[in-house]
């Protein structure tokens, strides 16, 4: 696109219109904006201030501001030629910004205003083509972003199916081996009886001459016991006396 404006510095008759004019055309932006301000706020109703002070806007790159001041000449005015220069200004702040759609919409505005106006017709056509691709680009953009959301979801599902069946295998693995591992003690372990109770064995039959030896045999065992127990009782001088 071709963004040279359209600057035509309109001629004014007041003081501060002519020093915002000579600021201008040696460069000194800012300060042609000040003055044309100056000369804004002293005579409101000239057009030719308001369109002079969108070009030193634009020239700073404020946009925003350039087009209210040209959108405030275009109202004042009812000549053609004067309104296609203010939409064609207005056409190359928006395509600056690549704002194309609004901008192909000035340039044809223009063009509407001044058919044979070549410069706007040329903006024009390329404010279309650069909306297209544009458009063309963020298709691309979002069905690539869509592409590799969708690749990460099947990657994702893929890594889960893969380690199910592991962790399967595991839980099965560790099943087993637990398993085996109680059989093998269940096989090494001898049967044992239970606490509070005693092993059973048959008892050997004792006949009655062994119950009577026994007896005896406690007999004289208590006897020795009883006879020691006397013994005991009597003085230590006396128990080695001897029985005359």
């Amino acid at each position: 696109m071709r963004t040279f404006l359209l600057v035509l510095i309109l001629l004014v008759a007041s003081d501060n219109g002519r020093v915002a004019n000579e600021a201008f055309q040696r460069g000194d932006f800012p300060a042609a904006e000040a003055a044309y301000r100056e000369a804004i706020a002293q005579n409101p109703d000239d057009a030719r201030l308001h369109f002079n002070l969108g070009n030193a806007l634009a020239e700073q790159q404020k946009f925003d501001e350039a087009i209210q001041a040209y959108e405030r000449f275009r109202s004042m005015t009812n000549n053609p030629s004067e309104r296609a220069l203010a939409d064609y200004n207005i056409g190359n702040m928006y395509g600056m910004q690549q704002k194309w759609d609004k901008a192909a919409d000035q340039f044809r505005n223009a063009l509407r205003q001044n058919p044979t106006d070549e410069e706007a017709k040329f903006n024009f056509e390329y404010a279309n083509r650069s909306q297209q691709q544009q458009e063309e680009q963020e298709q691309q953009s979002g069905d690539s972003d869509q592409q590799e959301q969708d690749d990460s979801q099947e990657s994702q599902a893929g890594d889960d199916e893969q380690q199910s069946p592991q962790n399967d295998q595991q839980d099965g693995d560790s099943n087993d081996e637990g398993q085996q591992e109680n059989q093998q003690q269940d096989q090494e372990t001898p049967d044992q009886p239970q606490d509070g109770q005693e092993e059973s064995r048959p008892q050997p039959k004792m006949s009655q001459e062994d119950a009577d030896r026994m007896l005896n045999a406690m007999d004289s065992k208590e006897q020795d016991l009883l006879r020691d127990f006397h013994r005991n009782q009597l003085p230590p001088s006396q128990r080695h006396a001897k029985d005359w």
